[in-house]
């Protein structure tokens, strides 16, 4: 990268072309009443001085998760936080923390028995044990997955 460039996509021009960065700021509803119309209250509302504000997603730092709609992919999807992570809810843009699926490595333990009486060899017993789970604060689930936001991902037709 040559110096003195921006790492980041002009937001401006995104904006002109239509598009608007996922960026969990807060709109006027007056200004985007079409915005307004599919978002509604989803991600926070809020009553400025002049009018209606509604909150866009913000999906800065997130992996993205196709929803499930019934799909049986996501094990946990009944365990899902509302998008302002307040109520339970398995809908479009709830969210999951990042999580480890309970799961165990058997290893063997070979321990000398002592001094073998015939020669230089020394006798060992072999045992096999188990890693445990992963100790808390480790958040545990049905499947190991980074901290994720359901989405329907969808085509501009025109």
């Amino acid at each position: 990268m040559a110096a003195g460039t921006n790492a980041e996509a002009p937001i401006s021009y995104v904006e002109a072309q239509g598009w608007m960065l996922c960026d969990g700021r807060y709109l006027g509803a007056a200004a985007y009443p079409e915005l307004y119309a599919v978002l509604g209250g989803l991600y926070g509302e809020r009553n400025s001085t002049s009018d209606l504000e509604f909150r866009i997603p913000d999906y800065r730092g997130l992996f993205l998760r196709g929803f499930d709609a019934g799909g049986g992919m996501d094990p946990d999807a009944k365990r899902r936080l509302d998008p302002t992570g307040n109520n339970v809810a398995n809908v479009v843009g709830s969210l999951q923390c990042d999580a480890l699926q309970v799961h165990a490595h058997p290893y063997e333990i070979t321990t000398p028995a002592g001094t073998s009486q015939q020669g230089s060899a020394a006798g060992t017993s072999i045992s096999r044990k188990s890693t445990g789970s992963p100790e808390n604060p480790a958040r545990t689930a049905l499947e190991t997955r980074p901290k994720n936001v359901a989405v329907n991902y969808l085509i501009k037709f025109r």
